[in-house]
């Protein structure tokens, strides 16, 4: 009996395990949708990709829209960041609409359609063609950076263009990744729905005429004009004659270090600057910089930089933290950078209507950040035939960066003859990737 009771009780004790079993959890999915909107109205354009990725960036789904202009995605609850693009040609002008919305926030309960509005750019001549400010190996132990920074500014276009009013210029807080409490606040920048920017340290301008020939260049030294090459090998050669240099000697207070120039670099190729800030030397972030091009004579940057009824007080109650109140519409190009060894803390600096996403950088080995090739226009151009070089292999995509998804490798083409056109979209994600090799190592 005794037996046959254990025996009972242990089928019992079974029976209520099995039933007992906790059930799996139930995975949620919510159907939604994201509608386009184009100057305050839905955009109703069929077959415009949306993209729609989870705040961490690491699960991305794609969607198209409809007639209606709304693209439909099913997905778990979460906070989310839509974006697209779609390019077009209004009376023989390339446009490009672009838009973001990153403040998306999934629940389980039904929502109104998300909406993502569209920056209409079009081709701006001038644009960022590429940025270089991570530095290079210098031994096993450290690297070279703050020294060898560049810019190249491109004429994107057939026609010659005057890059005479051009100013340069960051956007603060330095990095992506810090001190950007005061600016980013609650899921959004304080200055979002304002016509400026805040521009910090310095802003540099070409004190001379200079004109840049169609599909071209110019290299802009950044802090030494050297040739940096000499003494670490890994670096940059910034003493050719054709080069300019942001000669940080015309600023007075810039006593923490005078950069270096080369006797090769003619003086008309120097830039001069205005200091907005009382700090003692011009910081570019090396890791996560917010770098913009704008167009502004120099009497009215005189008048904005010296004049302390333009400034911000938003990054500091000291001088340090000072930054100007720069005119959104005098920004013609922009590119946000961040550090990917900071993704998680990192906040972008540009309004969406200036620049929406970023483009990763691994600073310390020698990486750029290079414009993406527009491949339709590109490869449009009849004097291109026979001359554009594919499998570009100089991006990072294999160990984490990004890569040029045209395929065309620019400068490759450049040698062969070709006449590049690069992306132009107004977001830093999709107009440039991390290139190992900077341009000027060929």
């Amino acid at each position: 009996m005794k037996n046959s009771a254990l025996l009972a009780g242990l089928i019992v004790f079974t029976l209520c395990l099995a039933g007992c079993k906790p059930e799996t959890p139930k995975v949620v999915s919510v159907d939604i949708s994201v509608q386009l909107y184009s100057e305050g109205a839905p955009l109703a354009i069929e077959g415009v990709p949306v993209t729609l990725s989870n705040s961490e960036a690491t699960v991305s789904f794609n969607g198209i829209t409809d007639a209606t202009g709304s693209a439909s995605f099913n997905v778990s609850p979460g906070s989310y960041t839509a974006s697209t693009t779609y390019k077009t040609v209004e009376d023989g002008i390339r446009i490009v609409l672009n838009g973001s919305n990153s403040l998306i926030l999934v629940t389980e309960a039904p929502s109104a359609p998300f909406r993502i509005d569209l920056q209409k750019v079009q081709s701006q001549q001038l644009i960022i063609k590429e940025l270089y400010t991570g530095g290079c190996p210098l031994n096993d132990n450290s690297n070279y950076t703050r020294n060898d920074h560049y810019v190249i500014i491109y004429n994107n276009s057939e026609f010659e263009a005057d890059a005479s009013d051009l100013v340069f210029g960051a956007i603060s807080p330095y990095n992506a990744h810090s001190n950007n409490n005061k600016y980013y606040v609650s899921g959004g920048l304080v200055y979002e729905n304002e016509n400026w920017l805040p521009a910090g340290g310095a802003m540099w301008y070409f004190p001379n005429e200079v004109k840049i020939p169609a599909y071209s260049q110019i290299v802009i030294a950044i802090f030494a004009a050297i040739d940096h090459t000499a003494t670490v090998s890994a670096s940059v050669n910034l003493s050719d004659p054709s080069y300019y240099w942001m000669a940080n000697t015309s600023i007075p207070a810039f006593t923490h270090q005078k950069h270096a120039v080369s006797e090769s670099i003619p003086k008309d190729h120097y830039l001069y600057g205005y200091q907005i800030n009382q700090q003692t030397a011009w910081t570019l972030s090396d890791s996560s910089p917010a770098f913009f091009i704008a167009k502004m004579k120099h009497s009215e940057l005189e008048a904005l930089c010296t004049n302390t009824s333009a400034y911000d007080f938003t990054g500091g109650a000291t001088a340090i933290g000072w930054a100007v109140k720069l005119p959104k519409a005098n920004v013609i190009g922009a590119v946000e950078v961040f550090a990917a060894a900071n993704l998680a803390t990192s906040h972008p600096r540009f309004t969406s209507d200036v620049n929406t996403g970023y483009v990763v950088m691994t600073v310390g080995k020698g990486r750029s950040v290079y414009r993406n090739v527009d491949k339709e226009a590109t490869e449009a151009l009849p004097e291109n035939a026979g001359k554009l070089v594919y499998n570009y292999s100089l991006g990072t995509a294999d160990e984490g960066g990004s890569t040029d998804p045209s395929g065309i490798d620019a400068e490759a083409s450049i040698a062969a003859g070709a006449h590049i056109i690069y992306s132009q979209t107004n977001d830093s994600g999709k107009d440039f990737h991390q290139r190992k090799i900077v341009s000027l190592k060929k």
